[in-house]
């Protein structure tokens, strides 16, 4: 007979719920059904594969454990969740590969100038852009887990010299050159030509990137967010791509989500934005499922699980 109860808040392809079935005997799996309402199902669960929100968790009376299948855990961070004894997990160390594909993509679009020749290419015009060159530059990565990590690897490739910063301390990795606290940001910004937010929002990065920290940086440099859009104060980004600071901006992020259709971001000419599809891979759900049941394992064995969020500090 299982011991706990897991609760799978969505349904997935038969390929990745198959991943479920090596969940160990002493949990049951369960599948919320379609259209029916989360808090009517957690009475008795003592695991969510998902996300709950604070109407569901005061319902959810034999509650241990939340895995979320993204990195970020913003969205557990009320105040009701964070009092409670509930471990929390992320997804974290899931999304590099193609989050940091996705910050290349955006970059390569903006110095490629591949949008203005898309244009000139439906209006059958062999017309050249001009286009920038990156090796040499000196990249920023604002937050070095998984993720910036993962663009520090590439970057290399495209012979960038890597600088980062990350509040937590950390051996400094080969494809860094320099790597500093958030005591550092000005001057990290005003030696970076491309800046790449990779880090979570937290009370300390809300906004964290405005009008001082702009001002800071090199004439036509660059900014890619890849992470969250709170980060970045989106008056004093509109403001840095029009006086020339910023020569262009590669966002899969905004401040809100959707953006709003009164946004400028929309029609500034140097904006590309995709809508937070960086994580997107035909891999991450069976790799988050996996995850999952890996920790699933950890958890009847009375073992540590792998990926807790430290609900304080909001990561």
């Amino acid at each position: 007979m299982a011991k706990f109860t897991a609760l799978i808040t969505g349904r997935y392809s038969p390929e990745v719920e198959a991943i479920s079935e090596d969940a160990p005997s002493e949990v049951e799996i369960r599948y919320l059904p379609p259209g029916e309402a989360l808090g009517d199902h957690v009475s008795d669960v003592d695991i969510i594969y998902g996300h709950i929100g604070e109407g569901d968790l005061a319902k959810a009376k034999s509650l241990r454990w939340v895995q979320v299948a993204s990195a970020g855990v913003e969205g557990m961070m009320y105040p009701a969740f964070k009092a409670s004894d509930i471990i929390l997990t992320n997804s974290r160390r899931m999304h590099g590969s193609q989050i940091a594909e996705h910050a290349f993509a955006l970059l390569l679009s903006l110095t490629r100038r591949i949008i203005t020749q898309y244009d000139f290419m439906k209006e059958k015009r062999w017309e050249k852009a001009p286009c920038i060159e990156l090796a040499g530059m000196t990249m920023g990565i604002l937050g070095l887990g998984g993720i910036g990590r993962a663009i520090a690897t590439r970057a290399k490739a495209f012979e960038f010299d890597v600088i980062a910063i990350d509040p937590e301390p950390m051996e400094k990795p080969e494809s860094v050159t320099e790597l500093g606290k958030l005591d550092w940001l000005l001057e990290f910004m005003a030696k970076s030509n491309v800046v790449v937010v990779c880090c979570p929002i937290t009370p300390e990065t809300h906004k964290l990137l405005s009008h001082e920290e702009f001002n800071q940086m090199q004439d036509g440099s660059y900014l890619v967010n890849i992470s969250r859009g709170k980060v970045v104060d989106e008056d004093a980004l509109i403001a840095a791509l029009r006086s020339g600071k910023l020569a262009a901006a590669g966002l899969d992020v905004t401040y809100t989500e959707p953006c709003p259709p009164e946004s400028p971001l929309w029609t500034e000419p140097n904006v590309v934005l995709t809508a937070h599809t960086a994580g997107g891979s035909q891999h991450i759900q069976a790799r988050t499922m996996q995850l999952f049941i890996d920790n699933l394992h950890r958890y009847v064995k009375g073992e540590s699980l792998i990926n807790v969020a430290d609900k304080e500090k909001g990561y």
